[in-house]
Order: C-alpha cells, then structure tokens, then sequence
C-alpha cells in the first residue's frame, strides 16, 4: 500500500472511533442525567378583588381589609326515591257453598191391611173360603210315576187332627201316599198404587221321614195376576214337625198402577213319602203409604 493510502485508511479509522465515542456519550449521559420533568402548568391567576370602602377604623397608614366574596355552595337536589312496584291484588280464595243437609224423608208407617179368611176357617173340601187354589200335577192313579218327578192333585181341606192346628182351624195340603206334590192358594187385594206391601203367614210341616220335610214359601205379585206365576218370593224354608211352626215373609214390594197386588202361599214335597202335610194359618199384609 502507498502511504498515501495508508494515511486515508487512518484518517477514516479515527473517523469512526470519534463517531462511536460520541455515541457513547449520549447514551451514558441519558442514563446519568435524565431529561427534567415537563413544566407544570402556569399557576393560577390570583382572584379578583373588588374594592371595598373604607371602614372608619380603617388600619394602620390608612389601609382597608378587603371582604371576600361569598363561597357558592351548591343545592344538592334529593334524589328520587325509587317508585315502589305495588303487589299484585291477591284474588280471593272463593268459598264453596257447602251442599244443602238433605233431611231423610220418613219412610210410611206399615200399617196391616184385612184379609179375606186370613185365618182359614170353614174350609170344604177343596174350596178355602176368600182364597183360591192352584197346582202343578203331571200324574194320576194307575199310571207309572217317577217318585223324583211326578206330581199328584192335592187336597185342600181343614186340618184333621188337632194337635196339627196351628192357631184353631188350619188349611192342610196333601196327596196320595208316595206321590209328591206342588200347591199353593193365593187371594188378590186392591191398595193404593204405588204402596210398598209385604205378605205374611205362620206354616209347619209333617212326614213320615224327618230326614226330608215341605219347601214353604209366600211371595206377592205386585202386578195383581191371576195365580202365582209372577209372584216374588221370600226366603224358602224346608220345614217338619221337627222345626215346629214358622213364619214365612214375602219380600217388600213396591205395587203397580194397577191397585192390585196377589198374595200367594207356596207348598212342595221334598221328596216323597208314605205320609206328609203341610199347613197354613194367621195370614197378614202390611202396607206402606206410596212416597211423597
């Protein structure tokens, strides 16, 4: 390298040690010295003064002290009080009209209704005064019979022996020996439509074999039918002489529109034998006034 070059290249070297020193120098000064605070905000004026006259004892070398004007205090305005929001008007609880007490309408007063005979006196034979007679029969004399199922014509008649009487004079049903027999004697009376009746009558039994006794029963058509087809029937009863004497009970019915109701007394051999009776007495009916 010439020196002439060698000078240039010096020249420039100490160029840049100078910029780099100046560098420094700046950046070390910043963190030694840090720039001062921005310049406050210039400080108020001081507040106007008006003049005031004189007073009479004014101060030494003639001076006045000055009043200063009154400090304005703001009116705070109240604050609104929240509106309150009004409770919802309960609907009231509606009370139920408690269902009228329903007073029980008193049921009639049964009151007994005479009977045409109802003690069955002056029987002949087959004929029983103020009743009328009926039966079911399906055998005569001198044909074959079955002892289960056939059924011979009854008699109707006044008791024969008096130790059979219920209360006097009795109606005796029988029939040939060894046959059975299906009976019953009925009467019809006129009440009020309606009126609510009930049939009643004391009854026995005798036969020759107490294993065995009469199926007795009363009932009451309420429609007034000739016989006792359509009759209602009470409890049925298997009676001897064994029970002694029963009373039987139709049920309570109500009869219809018209007037007419058919008392029935109702007599069936269980099974048949040598000998066997059956015996009626003392019938009554009680009748209840129709409701209102």
């Amino acid at each position: 390298m010439s020196r002439k070059q060698w000078f240039i290249v010096a020249a420039l070297a100490l160029a840049d040690v100078v910029v780099l020193g100046a560098m420094v120098t700046v950046v070390v000064r910043s963190l030694l010295f840090p720039s001062p605070a921005s310049p406050s905000a210039p400080p108020s004026p001081p507040p106007y003064v008006s003049p005031s006259p004189p007073h009479a004892g004014g101060t030494e070398g003639g001076g006045s002290t000055s009043t200063p004007p009154p400090t304005w205090t703001p009116t705070l305005s109240p604050s609104p009080r929240p509106t309150q929001t009004p409770r919802p008007t309960g609907t009231p609880t509606q009370t139920p009209t408690p269902w009228p007490t329903l007073t029980p309408t008193p049921s009639p007063t049964p009151l007994p209704v005479s009977l045409d005979n109802p003690t069955f006196e002056g029987i002949q034979e087959n004929v029983v005064p103020g009743w009328q007679v009926g039966a079911f029969v399906n055998w005569a004399p001198s044909e074959d019979f079955d002892p289960a199922t056939s059924y011979a014509t009854p008699r109707f008649h006044q008791a024969d022996d008096p130790r059979q009487w219920i209360d006097g004079p009795t109606l005796q049903i029988d029939t040939v020996p060894w046959v059975k027999l299906r009976a019953w004697v009925f009467q019809t009376v006129e009440v009020v439509p309606g009126s609510q009746v009930q049939f009643t009558l004391r009854a026995t039994g005798f036969v020759a074999d107490t294993s065995g006794g009469y199926i007795l029963k009363a009932g009451v058509d309420p429609g007034g039918g000739e016989g006792c087809q359509a009759a209602q029937w009470g409890t049925e009863r298997i009676v001897n002489q064994e029970d002694g004497i029963v009373v039987l009970d139709s049920p309570r019915v109500v009869v219809g529109e018209s007037g007419r109701a058919t008392l029935c007394a109702f007599a069936e051999t269980q099974f048949a034998q040598v000998y066997h009776a059956a015996f009626f007495d003392d019938a009554s009916l009680t009748v209840s006034g129709p409701s209102p």
